[in-house]
């Protein structure tokens, strides 16, 4: 009778760890979904602030239009080639402000460089005694490619 319950009690703490193991495979899928939807939303917001940028670069050029579809008259109404003009100062004007307000947006909003840390430190023992500690370091932003220490 306590071998058959020493045998269950065993199976028990199999399904308890192995439900435990499932537990957390479930946890880690779900802050792994959460991550996903995150950056699809950070993409959103992205995209709906630049298409904001663009609405208000171009409004802001739609004012000229406005100023000149008033009723009021002036000899700028006579030519024929006015109306070109002022629709491409718009588009021009309105076009170098959202590239502008672009350029602003990815020196602003680019997430931040992790601080500089060696990533790889590899020791190796040659025979004569001499311990080489060799690190790779990412330099591109230091202008540097590695580095070698050497240690006697």
């Amino acid at each position: 009778m306590e071998l058959l319950l020493e045998n269950y009690y065993r199976q028990a703490e199999d399904l308890l760890n192995d439900a435990r193991e499932l537990r957390v495979l479930i946890d880690d899928s779900e802050s792994i979904i959460f991550i996903n939807l995150d950056s699809h939303r950070n993409v959103m917001m992205r995209l709906n602030l630049q298409l904001t940028m663009g609405t208000f670069s171009v409004s802001l050029f739609g004012l000229i239009g406005v100023a000149f579809g008033m009723n009021l008259e002036s000899s700028l109404e006579e030519d024929p080639r006015i109306f070109w003009l002022v629709t491409g100062i718009m588009f021009l004007g309105s076009g170098l402000i959202w590239r502008r307000l672009l350029s602003f947006l990815g020196r602003h909003l680019d997430p931040p460089l992790p601080p500089h840390v060696p990533s790889v430190l590899k020791k190796s023992q040659p025979a004569a005694g001499r311990v080489e500690i060799k690190t790779s370091l990412k330099g591109e932003t230091f202008g540097l490619n590695r580095s070698t220490l050497t240690n006697q």
